[in-house]
């Protein structure tokens, strides 16, 4: 792949993703049924790329797609960095730098403009990307592990910005769901998951809502909290 990467439509990044999304290889399941026994005892370690390796998201897509569920997640391009513990200081100070405007106050900037490495305040990688194995912006070259640790559960269970997102989603779904609550049931596995949910999950949500849509938030919080929102399968 790398040979080919290196010539492939004249060095065009483009079609070497397309090349590699539409690949066999990357369209394989993650999940080893028996019927693969014999491939798992050859080849343990996935080497020959017999299934899709499981992987967590980076830093990065995590952040973003829980400000993105919440319906909150500032799209715009460009900017200062922020720290994510400066909070409405920072929206500020970024909407006063933009060409453009908006009247949210709620926005939140993506993850790829969060201070790393250095700020004029500190000399520190804010805690979030830490606890999601990013790099160290003051190496020349840094290299990224992959590690799944319990901070990076207990962000998802206890951080103010899952307090907020489980709060914000549960907003977003009564006002688009309506007082339908299997469709916001949907909605929710869509919005975080990319996928509508099974009919099981459809039942045992269902059950656990007792047609109250009160319970959105907490519903929320649960989905926040699937090895799926974080795991590429």
């Amino acid at each position: 792949m790398r040979n080919i990467g290196v010539t492939y439509q004249n060095y065009s990044m483009k079609q070497m993703h397309r090349l590699m999304v539409t690949s066999q290889a990357y369209q394989m399941a993650s999940d080893v049924g028996p019927e693969f026994a014999a491939n798992q005892k050859m080849d343990p370690a996935n080497t020959c790329l017999w299934h899709f390796r499981l992987q967590r998201l980076e830093a990065e897509p995590v952040w973003d797609s829980i400000h993105a569920a919440a319906g909150h997640l500032d799209l715009r391009v460009g900017g200062p960095s922020f720290d994510p513990g400066g909070g409405a200081r920072n929206r500020r100070r970024g909407d006063r730098t933009r060409s453009d405007t908006t009247n949210s106050t709620k926005a939140i900037r993506r993850a790829a403009y969060m201070t790393r490495g250095f700020s004029t305040s500190r000399d520190v990688t804010p805690n979030f990307l830490q606890t999601f194995d990013v790099d160290d912006g003051r190496e020349p070259c840094p290299m990224r592990t992959q590690t799944v640790t319990a901070p990076q559960a207990l962000f998802l269970m206890n951080s103010p910005e899952i307090e907020n997102a489980s709060t914000e989603l549960a907003a977003r779904l009564q006002t688009e769901g309506g007082s339908d609550l299997g469709k916001a049931v949907e909605l929710a596995y869509r919005l975080t998951i990319a996928r509508p949910p099974s009919q099981a999950e459809k039942d045992r949500a269902a059950a656990y809502l007792q047609n109250d849509a009160g319970r959105l938030k907490q519903l929320s919080w649960l989905i926040f909290n699937l090895d799926e929102f974080i795991y590429v399968r």
